[in-house]
């Protein structure tokens, strides 16, 4: 079993999430922010995710904000319950913060995605990791092709090169061992197809032997965002 090494994995300057709808995007960006902190790596959490069909950030504030030392920059408090495409006032000096690593959560949607394209100017290529985060049990990113033109869309809106995969395939609770194994496949295909590394695998903290068998370092994650109930709860 790999061991996630935040300072090595996450060399750059920022650090961007992406991905379609319930990917768990969201959830990553949380985590290594929490993770940076407990490491005393400085760091600002971006909510830059203007779409409102499922949590963002800011849905989420007050449990985050349970963690020491974290800080978040997003969107007023009056765009929790709609979609409007506004970004805090001083968004452009944050993002000039030469001293704290920056994780950007952004939209799942080209439209969702196209609002870090107006700050392109601010991450030159060498300076972020940006990571498609995949869930092949999700709509739109269950096989090969569907997943590549997702990322393509994504890529084109942000105007950002992805460079890295994360493969964070999950049924919550029913999650597998088989179903990771199964899965991991097609996000291989994709990394071979793309010639983008996939950089590490997620799970619940509860649970890190799911994922033990895969050779990849493993994130263990600290679940915010309530699931459905299961049935008869």
């Amino acid at each position: 079993m790999k061991v996630f090494d935040v300072k090595s994995l996450l060399d750059k300057e920022s650090q961007i999430f992406g991905g379609k709808i319930g990917s768990g995007k969201t959830e990553i960006a949380v985590n290594i922010a929490i993770k940076m902190s407990e490491q005393n790596i400085p760091n600002v959490l971006f909510d830059m995710d203007i779409v409102k069909p499922y949590v963002r950030i800011r849905d989420i504030k007050d449990k985050i904000l349970m963690y020491d030392d974290i800080e978040i920059v997003s969107p007023p408090d009056v765009t929790r319950k709609i979609d409007l495409p506004i970004l805090p006032s001083h968004i452009i000096s944050k993002l000039m913060e030469k001293d704290k690593q920056k994780i950007l959560d952004i939209g799942g949607d080209p439209y969702g995605a196209g609002a870090i394209a107006q700050f392109k100017n601010l991450f030159p290529e060498e300076s972020y990791n940006f990571f498609f985060v995949v869930n092949t049990r999700r709509p739109e990113t269950s096989n090969t092709k569907e997943i590549i033109e997702a990322m393509t869309q994504i890529q084109d809106a942000s105007k950002l090169t992805i460079n890295a995969l994360v493969f964070n395939t999950h049924l919550r609770w029913e999650t597998t061992e088989q179903v990771i194994r199964n899965e991991y496949k097609i996000v291989k295909d994709v990394s071979e197809e793309t010639k983008i590394p996939i950089y590490f695998t997620c799970v619940d903290e509860k649970h890190q032997n799911i994922v033990r068998d895969l050779n990849l370092p493993i994130l263990p994650l600290k679940l915010f965002i309530n699931p459905l109930p299961r049935l008869g709860e």
